[in-house]
């Protein structure tokens, strides 16, 4: 059984995450769940002596998963989750280029204040943390996961004695990761012989992959060929875009005109673009530089 303010909780956290990860466009899907007071207590009574009121507590009452398109924006999404939420600790394995094993990438954050004063078991155990944890996968990784802890992790017995089969199931997840980098880096190809052909809302779409799927404006095109933008466009760095919407708190809906607005805003600064982009866009733009700018004053001194 659920409890209602557990559920609450947990959907609050999804929303808050949500609307930061599509502030910026990018593309994941989400997972999240709050344990029921039963496995609580099911979990506790399997190492009675692991969880205490004044020693280590249970972190995962609330957990989320965060499943990334793309390797690249692995880093992006902690980086937003890192912004929002206060860090209890943090598990991130580095890659070795002698071992096949599949690296993980665990955050467990505080819990706001706000919300864990609402929940009931945290209130009636003590051995429970005030916080939530938090697991980033890439799309391609998240089946072999599903599989490697649901008959590996959980059947430790079964795999005894065979190292052989087990070092395998490791190597498919490397094929995996080889496959991640593959696909980032086919978007990459398609992106440059996209801007080879002039096709400039096919490579925006594919340089930055983003959720977006409409098309530039006319006006916006023409401006494009007419002053030869194109290479300026392309050469943006799409990381440092990223983090710039993400520092600066850039709230404009994400498409492929607005992109080129920001875009232009600040790095490329066409006045002839900058011309026919919407007042509100523009205030919104040079609001949040202000700012960001304002902001950045007041922690230098």
């Amino acid at each position: 059984m659920y409890n209602g303010n557990e559920l609450r909780i947990i959907q609050s956290l999804q929303k808050d995450i949500e609307d930061e990860l599509n502030r910026i466009g990018l593309l994941y899907r989400f997972f999240s769940r709050t344990k029921s007071e039963s496995s609580i207590i099911k979990k506790y009574e399997k190492e009675p002596n692991k969880y205490s009121e004044d020693g280590k507590k249970i972190q995962d009452l609330f957990g989320v998963r965060i499943i990334l398109y793309f390797p690249d924006d692995l880093f992006i999404a902690q980086k937003t989750l890192e912004k929002l939420f206060e860090i209890e600790s943090k598990t991130v394995d580095e890659t070795t280029a002698n071992l096949f094993a599949a690296t993980r990438c665990n955050y467990v954050f505080k819990l706001p204040e706000v919300l864990s004063n609402d929940s009931v078991l945290l209130k009636k155990y003590s051995y429970i943390d005030t916080t939530f944890e938090v697991q980033f996968r890439t799309i391609l990784s998240e089946g072999w996961h599903e599989v490697e802890h649901d008959l590996r992790y959980k059947c430790k017995e079964d795999w005894v004695e065979h190292n052989d089969l087990s070092r395998a199931l490791n190597g498919i997840y490397a094929s995996l990761e080889t496959s991640d980098w593959g696909i980032m880096k086919l978007f990459e190809d398609l992106a440059y012989r996209n801007y080879k052909s002039s096709a400039w809302s096919a490579m925006l779409r594919n340089k930055l992959r983003l959720r977006m799927d409409d098309k530039l404006d006319e006006k916006i095109i023409s401006i494009i060929n007419e002053k030869e933008l194109g290479k300026k466009f392309y050469r943006i760095d799409r990381d440092r875009l990223l983090s710039l919407m993400l520092d600066y708190n850039i709230d404009i809906p994400i498409n492929l005109n607005n992109i080129i607005y920001l875009c232009n805003y600040f790095f490329i600064k066409s006045t002839e673009l900058q011309d026919i982009a919407p007042a509100l866009i523009m205030k919104k733009l040079t609001d949040a530089d202000e700012k960001f700018n304002k902001n950045s004053i007041k922690i230098l001194f």
